[in-house]
């Protein structure tokens, strides 16, 4: 013989999946984190290529700069250490650019935000990239901003300085 649940079983399974839920987002959260700093921590393997286009309609692929250290700079409009940091990467950007170094900013953010941003709030030089294109996970699948990929002049990626790290280093 078959049995229906009763209001108070399913109320009972309602709240169970409803728990199971709230689990899984903090987890999921961690696990991006997780690999985030693996990926941040990579040393000596080869760059993931990109080819997309710059807030300006530009396009930007990193086969163009091989020969260079390219810093990529993953960051977001409103986290206030990422708006604190760009003045300074431009800093260095503008100091050490003819010496084979570049900078790109990405965000995973609405390429008319972006704009609005570097208008209004922070003026930047170098490029900033858009996900208009070809941009593999290990760059634009940040859980923490910001994040730093270094790849250098054999186009291999490198550890960067952490976040809060001098930008000397």
């Amino acid at each position: 013989r078959r049995r229906t649940l009763n209001r108070y079983g399913k109320t009972g399974l309602g709240i169970a999946a409803h728990s199971l839920c709230l689990t899984f987002m903090p987890l999921r959260g961690l696990l991006g984190r997780v690999q985030q700093a693996r990926n941040v921590a990579m040393q000596d393997v080869t760059a993931p290529p990109f080819d997309t286009v710059d807030i300006a309609g530009g396009p930007q692929r990193l086969r163009d700069h091989m020969g260079k250290v390219v810093l990529i700079n993953a960051w977001a409009t409103w986290w206030p250490p990422c708006r604190q940091d760009m003045p300074l990467l431009d800093q260095l950007y503008q100091r050490r650019k003819d010496e084979g170094f570049i900078v790109f900013g990405l965000s995973i953010e609405d390429v008319d935000l972006q704009r609005k941003f570097v208008n209004e709030q922070v003026s930047v030089t170098y490029p900033l990239l858009t996900l208009n294109g070809e941009m593999p996970g290990l760059y634009r699948d940040v859980q923490r901003w910001p994040a730093f990929f270094l790849i250098d002049r054999k186009g291999r990626v490198q550890p960067a300085p952490e976040t809060g790290e001098p930008f000397q280093k």
